[in-house]
């Protein structure tokens, strides 16, 4: 039986989340505490603030407890995915006086960020969430939005660079900040000689070669093509059904299960990711390979990619089941997932 969560196998984040949907902050603030890693408390932090962004229940927390430093860092999350989610939902608004009620959102969210920052100055979700905010930025207000490349990387543009060198700095090669310049790269303004996707694919191929073996960073070019993939499918593109096989992708399919599948522990890592290397590893006719990875998602599925290739993008689960079941028909033995010797 498929089963989707945003917590995945985080029995504690789970009930946490449950907990906030219910209109309480007790089991997060407890989660939180509870937290070692900053890789793990990137995660929870956004999971929790996706959660809580259409609720009060960070400004509950805050109100009893205003010292707080995790009760403003989840302050800080909340009011970036409350900007995020409004400046999507009205991208194409005309109405200047909405734009301005947009920038305002933002900048709110902006000094949401900064405060949690000053409180807690390791920590990588502030500048993560200065990152993210950049998608909303659409006419270059913020200088910081406007940054070169790290040399010699000139043929990348201009972008909120300085940002993901502090996520950088606070957190190596995390996974939530590159995926977001990622996303602001995919919505920002057209190039005059490179599409949004092209841009996109250069900086998950800049990003592959700096990230080490096991990185979830490896698996960016996958998400690159997904992209480019649902903006021709959206055109009606007639060659889709090559566009997995091509030479020129297929390659990037193999190296993201030979360098990060058989070098990580799947159970520890994205359920997202592992659903994007099932589907890119079928789609590109690595059925074995995909098998395991089926074996090592179990029923921790979750709506992207699947909602992207279907029909009936709610109903993306038996997508899933379909392609499992065709590879797990398949499957041959191979080398367990797990760091080699």
């Amino acid at each position: 039986m498929v089963s989707y969560h945003p917590a995945g196998r985080d029995t504690a984040l789970y009930a946490a989340v449950q907990d906030v949907k219910a209109g309480h902050w007790m089991q997060m603030r407890q989660v939180l505490a509870q937290t070692r890693t900053w890789r793990e408390w990137t995660t929870r932090t956004q999971v929790l603030g996706v959660a809580a962004a259409r609720r009060n229940v960070v400004e509950l927390w805050l109100k009893e407890e205003p010292q707080s430093v995790a009760a403003q860092v989840m302050h800080a999350r909340v009011t970036t995915e409350r900007a995020l989610d409004a400046h999507r939902s009205r991208r194409s608004t005309a109405d200047p006086r909405r734009a301005h009620q947009l920038d305002e959102l933002a900048d709110r969210a902006r000094q949401a960020c900064r405060r949690a920052g000053d409180l807690h100055p390791g920590d990588p979700v502030a500048p993560i969430c200065l990152l993210a905010l950049a998608e909303t930025d659409r006419t270059g207000r913020f200088p910081e939005h406007r940054v070169a490349p790290p040399p010699p990387d000139v043929l990348l543009p201009h972008g909120p660079w300085g940002l993901l060198e502090a996520a950088h700095r606070r957190d190596a090669f995390s996974r939530e900040a590159w995926h977001r310049m990622l996303r602001v790269l995919q919505a920002g303004p057209k190039s005059a000689y490179l599409s949004q996707g092209a841009v996109a694919m250069d900086f998950a191929r800049w990003s592959v070669s700096k990230a080490p073996l096991g990185s979830p960073l490896l698996l960016l070019p996958l998400y690159a093509h997904m992209e480019e993939y649902r903006a021709r499918r959206s055109r009606g593109d007639a060659m889709l059904s090559l566009w997995w096989v091509n030479d020129s992708i297929t390659p990037v399919i193999a190296k993201a299960f030979e360098d990060w599948f058989c070098h990580c522990d799947p159970a520890a890592g994205s359920a997202t990711d592992l659903n994007h290397l099932a589907h890119a590893l079928t789609a590109g006719g690595f059925l074995n390979e995909a098998a395991a990875v089926f074996q090592a998602i179990g029923d921790f599925a979750t709506p992207a990619p699947w909602q992207y290739i279907t029909h009936d993008p709610d109903r993306w689960w038996e997508e899933f089941e379909t392609t499992r079941s065709a590879c797990l028909r398949r499957l041959q033995p191979l080398p367990k997932a797990g760091r080699r010797p």
